[in-house]
Parts: structure tokens; C-alpha cells; sequence
């Protein structure tokens, strides 16, 4: 909490950078942080924050491993490879090779992984799935890759 940082900065005589920007209503996640985390709290009886800090810490170590599985996958563009794998462990090599292939990654989203999914596991002659970047990738010859 801003609490917590602001006494551990105090306590090593650390200056800080007040951002005017989360103060802005404007913003989404500023909204997110003064309306609904404490309505949150308020309907739930508290503990919001701390039960979104726990569940980050978890997600963190699955990501963790989700990474250094998705390392060990020795051909990402092959269709047989990917199949074998877990939707989880797919979805991230999916991006992995979307990256390399050179999808801009800010503009990289849940769906046009979904549709690259579908060119692995429900394929039925699609030509090609269009990425951010003008970047295509189609199926051929077992493999996923650029026309």
C-alpha cells in the first residue's frame, strides 16, 4: 500500500515522486483504485488489496514456469509439437513464436492467440491468421509460418 512505501522511504530518508496522473478520475485505473477496490472492501468486509496481492504472487510463480517450459519446446512452429502440448503451456508459445515472427507484442492479444490456436488444434483450411505488425501466419506443411 502507498502507506507501506511512503514509511519505508521516510524510514531511509528516500524521496519520492507524488504522479499527478493517479490522481486523475480520467483514468481507468485510477477509478478502479479509489471507487471500486473500496466498494470491494465494503461489500466483502476488507481484505481486497491483500487477496489481489496473494493471487499476483501466484500467478507470478506459474508464470514463472509457464516461461521456462515454453524454453524447453524445441520447434514452436511445428503443428505436431504444439498439439502435444497443455492450452497453457500452447497459449505461451504461441506468443513466443508470434514475437519472433514479428508481431508487435503491445497490440498481441488473447485473440489473435485463440486464432492461432485454431490453426493448431481445429484446423479446417483456414488460409491465415493476421497478427498486429502486418504480420500473417498460416499452416503448411505441418509447421506454422509466415506466407
Amino acid at each position: 500500500r502507498r502507506a507501506d512505501t511512503e514509511a519505508v522511504c521516510t524510514a531511509h530518508d528516500l524521496r519520492w515522486w507524488d504522479d499527478p496522473h493517479n490522481r486523475d478520475p480520467s483514468l481507468r485505473r485510477v477509478r478502479v483504485r479509489h471507487e471500486v477496490l473500496p466498494l470491494l472492501d465494503d461489500v466483502l468486509g476488507g481484505g481486497v488489496a491483500e487477496a489481489l496481492a496473494r493471487t499476483a504472487g501466484q500467478l507470478r510463480d506459474d508464470t514463472a514456469l509457464l516461461d521456462a517450459l515454453a524454453d524447453e519446446v524445441a520447434d514452436p512452429a511445428d503443428v505436431a509439437t504444439l498439439a502435444a502440448l497443455s492450452p497453457a503451456l500452447r497459449s505461451r508459445v504461441l506468443r513466443r513464436l508470434a514475437l519472433e515472427l514479428g508481431a508487435r507484442p503491445g497490440e498481441l492479444a488473447a485473440s489473435h492467440l485463440a486464432a492461432l490456436d485454431r490453426l493448431v488444434t481445429d484446423w479446417r483450411g483456414q488460409q491465415r491468421v493476421e497478427l498486429p505488425g502486418h504480420v500473417a501466419v498460416r499452416r503448411s506443411d505441418g509447421r506454422l509460418q509466415r506466407p
